[in-house]
């Protein structure tokens, strides 16, 4: 889906100086930014169409992100909470996902992976259950990104008789969860803290700034790839007593990335204080200034002061994102009249339909792209499998 969303971005001039598949999460972040700052600036047309098709693609990208390390239930309550409200409030983009006929075939293969326990799930309750076999008044924290999974796993986790569980959220509504009061975070601490409590669940609100309670085992759902996150996690166990830390991480996945990219920042960061440890005693010297008095006076009218040479900086260049001059659409309307007409009611692939087009009526590639993307939007056309079509 998301590759097919990429190639239709690319039908408008956007994100062509790669293939679709090797655009990132962070490529279409910046792409909405930079669309959001242009429509704000007073731009439009062609930026309208192209914000509904970056919109969608953003999203699909996040569903991907959820799928991967959080799992099904999570994914699952994105679109039933936010994906739908979204479409239901007139986001174009959103709306076009939950028409397209490879989201519905996904959402089927969802629902089929939620009938089966998550692999995570499973090496999470062996982690906990191995630190209170080890020992048994342990206490333990165990870290995610999102309240949705926070619920799950504490549905996941309150079936076990020796898990003794709690969530721990921000006061913030999201998505209609209330949150947590002050009240209520304090009362939970306490149980942590006396033991009636044993494994917290938590979102990043436990990561820093509250009276966490020393635990002996943290964990983390998923990698993050902040290592200001993954310093501040880490830090939760270990203060006085050696702490264990564990990081659960789906192979093949956004976790290996995220894994690896936190790591090799924190030890980045270790490495800059290192360097700054060494060099603060010279730093920090003082100069002893000698002593002037009037005989010097003189002398010191007569020195030049030296002028301060500007600093050279290497002028910085942005990132370009697309190149309005080489977008090509024109004849879009005539190739949208052409492919309702003529498309087969055979499955072809879209390089052929392109073919077909410039050989019989001289429409320009981005043209009938375009148009392709448009009519499978609007539900004319049905793509089966990636880069093949057929009229519906």
């Amino acid at each position: 889906m998301l590759v097919e969303r990429v190639k239709g971005l690319q039908a408008l001039g956007v994100l062509t100086d790669r293939q679709p598949a090797f655009i990132t999460r962070r490529d279409l972040v910046e792409l909405n930014d930079e669309l959001q700052r242009r429509l704000g600036g007073g731009e439009g047309g062609y930026l309208y169409q192209v914000k509904v098709e970056a919109t969608a693609a953003l999203s699909i990208a996040h569903m991907i992100e959820l799928i991967e390390s959080q799992g099904p239930e999570t994914l699952e309550a994105f679109i039933e909470k936010s994906l739908k409200r979204m479409a239901m409030e007139g986001s174009r983009g959103h709306k076009s996902i939950l028409n397209d006929p490879l989201f519905i075939e996904a959402r089927k293969a969802l629902r089929s992976c939620m009938a089966t326990q998550n692999p995570k799930v499973i090496e999470l309750v062996k982690v906990l259950e191995g630190q209170l076999q080890a020992k048994p008044d342990s206490r333990l924290i165990v870290f995610t990104q999102y309240r949705d999974t926070v619920n799950a796993l504490l549905k996941a986790l309150n079936n076990n008789s020796r898990l003794k569980v709690e969530r721990f959220v921000g006061q913030g509504e999201r998505e209609g969860d209330p949150g947590m009061t002050q009240e209520q975070q304090r009362e939970v601490l306490e149980k942590l803290r006396n033991g009636e409590t044993n494994v917290l669940i938590a979102t990043s609100i436990a990561e820093e700034g509250l009276d966490i309670p020393e635990v002996d085992h943290v964990v983390f759902y998923e990698p993050v790839p902040s290592e200001i996150r993954y310093i501040q996690r880490r830090g939760r166990t270990g203060r006085r007593v050696a702490g264990k830390v564990t990081i659960l991480i789906a192979e093949d996945t956004v976790d290996e990335a995220f894994y690896w990219s936190s790591v090799s920042r924190a030890r980045k960061m270790k490495r800059i204080i290192g360097q700054l440890n060494r060099k603060l005693p010279e730093l920090l010297k003082e100069k002893t200034k000698p002593t002037i008095t009037l005989m010097d006076y003189g002398q010191k009218a007569e020195t030049t002061t030296p002028t301060m040479q500007p600093l050279q900086t290497q002028p910085t260049t942005k990132k370009e994102l697309w190149k309005p001059e080489i977008l090509q659409t024109k004849g879009v309307s005539q190739a949208l009249k052409w492919l309702i007409e003529n498309l087969p009611e055979t499955t072809v692939t879209i390089e052929e339909v392109v073919k077909l087009a410039y050989e019989e009526q001289g429409f320009e590639k981005p043209s009938v792209e375009t148009a392709i993307w448009r009519l499978i939007q609007q539900g004319q056309i049905y793509q089966p499998e990636p880069g093949k079509i057929r009229k519906v």
